[in-house]
C-alpha cells in the first residue's frame, strides 16, 4: 500500500474517531442550569393562606412568602413565575419537575423529607387553636368531642390529630376552614399562628394561648437537586443579610 494512501486511511479515522466523541451523548443540565439557561424559576404556592400568600383584588398573588420567592430568584439572577395549585399537590409538582420550588409556607417535617428536600429554614413558627371571640372553650382540652376544621396536607392538620376526642373535619384550603368557623359548622380551627394573628385583626377570632406545636418554615425542593438547593439556601442567607428579609417581615406585619 503506498504511504499517501496510508495517510489518507488514518486522517480519515481519526476524523472519524473526532466525530463520535463530537456526537456523544452530552452531559445532562442540572437543575439550576436549566433555570438559569431559561431565565426563570417556577414557584409552586397555594395562596389561600395571608398574609403569606393570597390573590389581592386584581387577581395578583401577593404575601410575604411571595416576595421572599422574588427576592430570591433576584440573587439567582432569573425571574420568578408562580403557579397557582392546591397545597396537597405542591410536594407533588416538585418532585415530577412541574415546578422547580415550592414556596408556601411549608413546615419542616420528618414525613416530607423522606420524599423531597428543604431550603434552610426562613421563619419559626406555631400551629394554634383559633376559636370565635365568645366561644367557651378556652383551652386544648375543652376540644374533646368538639368539630376542629384543618387543611388538607398540612402541618396544622397533623398537629390537630394531637387534640384528644376532637372530630376533624379536612377541607381543602386553610379559607374553607376558617369559613366554616364563621358561620358554625366548625367549633375551632387549627391554623399557623401568623395566619391565626391576622383573622384575628379582621374577624376578632380568639387564638387559644398555648400553641400545639412549633415548627420551622423551609422552601420545597426536588430530592437530590443538590445545587439549586444550595442556591437558593446562599439567596436566603444573603437576603437576611442585607435587611432585605427584615424589609418583607415588616410590609407583612409577620
Amino acid at each position: 500500500m503506498k504511504a499517501s494512501k496510508i495517510i489518507k486511511l488514518a486522517l480519515g479515522a481519526l476524523l472519524a474517531a473526532t466525530l463520535t466523541v463530537g456526537c456523544g451523548p452530552k452531559k445532562e443540565m442540572t437543575a439550576l442550569e436549566k433555570i438559569k439557561e431559561a431565565g426563570v424559576i417556577t414557584v409552586g404556592t397555594c395562596p389561600d393562606y395571608p398574609p403569606f400568600e393570597s390573590i389581592d383584588d386584581k387577581g395578583n398573588i401577593i404575601g410575604f412568602d411571595i416576595d421572599l420567592a422574588r427576592a430570591v430568584a433576584a440573587e439567582l439572577g432569573v425571574e420568578v413565575k408562580f403557579v397557582n395549585m392546591g397545597f396537597d399537590s405542591i410536594i407533588t409538582a416538585v418532585k415530577s419537575g412541574q415546578v422547580n420550588v415550592g414556596i408556601s409556607s411549608f413546615s419542616i417535617n420528618e414525613e416530607r423529607k423522606a420524599s423531597i428536600d428543604f431550603s434552610v429554614p426562613y421563619l419559626i413558627s406555631s400551629q394554634v387553636v383559633l376559636v370565635q371571640k365568645d366561644s367557651p372553650l378556652k383551652a386544648i382540652e375543652d376540644l374533646t368531642g368538639k368539630q376542629v376544621a384543618v387543611a388538607i396536607g398540612t402541618t396544622g392538620a397533623e398537629a390537630a390529630k394531637s387534640i384528644e376526642g376532637a372530630k376533624l373535619k379536612v377541607v381543602d384550603d386553610s379559607n374553607l376552614s376558617v369559613m366554616m368557623l364563621g358561620n358554625g359548622s366548625a367549633d375551632a380551627v387549627v391554623i399557623d399562628v401568623a395566619i391565626a394573628k391576622e383573622y384575628q385583626k379582621k374577624r376578632g377570632f380568639v387564638i387559644m394561648e398555648k400553641p400545639l406545636q412549633m415548627e420551622e418554615t423551609a422552601c420545597v425542593i426536588m430530592k437530590g437537586n443538590d445545587t439549586l438547593r444550595q442556591e437558593i439556601d446562599k439567596a436566603i442567607e444573603k437576603v437576611k443579610a442585607d435587611g432585605s428579609f427584615d424589609t418583607i417581615k415588616a410590609k407583612w406585619e409577620i
